[in-house]
């Protein structure tokens, strides 16, 4: 070989190794097959040449070109060469994502359930991924608005506050804070006390709850003497509910009524004082008859054997 050959030989092979190097660090591979898929943006959100695409957070290639089309909106097509191979149906989204704090983008293909699957050079389903700063944006607008309206209720408030509490105001207050320390001052000495009672009568305590525990155990025995009582009760309630009460009532309401109007002996008797009274000179006169029966008895009875006279005592007449 001549010396013109060998240097556009080793030019050649110069560019050639530079070309796949370059392609290398980018992430291409020049000399494996690549398949490649496209997606439309209107806004790709910083994505670069080079970027990773991920599928469930593992890479299968890289962002290999994007152009800006010349249509009306100038939208953005973006081209991803993948270095495996595996089917994906045709409803699979290619979203553009953020892989770190820093905002670096990337994109995640989404994979999709549907039985048609696409071809080498189709166009992906787009999407895209809102920034941290959205998302931030999304979380803290809310809290920001509530706050706002928080702050402006607080100033509302400490606005009536102000009004309200005035110097008498406020001094008052300062009077019944103070009140309330001796009140709480008087109660932790009225605990004390009562703790150092309760320590001082454990034992009565003590006593009175072990008898209090022996009342317990002892009605707890007589629960069969307990029902037995309340079933006679029942049974003599029964009785009552059974007897017709009412002309009982009837009756004696009838004999009262007879009685205060000075029918029959017993009404008579209630209502006329002379019986009371020919009734107590009756009951007199026969306490003299029975008297003088007793100091006289032969006045009343003459018997003798052998015959003789009885004497007669005159009784003694009541004054």
């Amino acid at each position: 070989m001549n010396k013109e050959i060998k240097i556009g030989f080793i030019a050649i092979s110069t560019v050639f190794v530079l070309f796949v190097g370059i392609n290398y660090l980018k992430g291409l591979n020049v000399l494996n097959s690549q398949r490649v898929y496209y997606a439309q943006y209107n806004d790709i959100g910083g994505l670069q040449i080079g970027s990773p695409v991920m599928v469930n957070g593992y890479q299968v290639g890289m962002v290999s070109d994007i152009k800006l089309l010349m249509n009306d909106n100038k939208d953005l097509l973006v081209e991803i060469s993948l270095d495996h191979e595996f089917d994906m149906a045709d409803n699979t989204v290619c979203k553009i994502v953020n892989k770190d704090l820093m905002g670096t983008k990337g994109v995640d293909l989404v994979l999709g359930n549907s039985l048609n699957y696409l071809s080498i050079g189709d166009t992906l389903i787009s999407g895209i991924e809102g920034s941290l700063q959205e998302e931030v944006n999304a979380q803290i607008l809310p809290l920001k608005n509530k706050a706002e309206e928080l702050i402006g209720s607080v100033d509302s408030v400490m606005t009536i506050v102000t009004a309200v509490l005035n110097k008498n105001t406020r001094e008052n207050l300062k009077n019944s804070l103070r009140s309330l320390d001796r009140t709480f001052l008087l109660m932790s000495k009225t605990m004390v006390k009562v703790d150092n009672m309760v320590d001082l009568n454990d034992d009565r305590i003590s006593s009175i709850i072990k008898n209090l525990e022996s009342i317990s155990n002892h009605l707890e025995g007589s629960n069969s003497e307990i029902e037995t009582i309340l079933r006679n009760f029942a049974s003599i309630s029964d009785s009552l509910a059974d007897a017709d009460i009412a002309v009982t009532i009837k009756n004696i309401g009838d004999l009262s009524t007879r009685i205060n109007n000075g029918e029959g002996s017993l009404g008579l008797f209630m209502q006329d004082d002379k019986i009371y009274k020919n009734l107590e000179k009756s009951t007199r006169e026969l306490a003299d008859l029975l008297q003088d029966i007793k100091i006289n008895p032969s006045r009343y009875v003459n018997f003798s054997i052998i015959g003789g006279s009885s004497r007669y005592v005159q009784p003694e007449k009541d004054n």
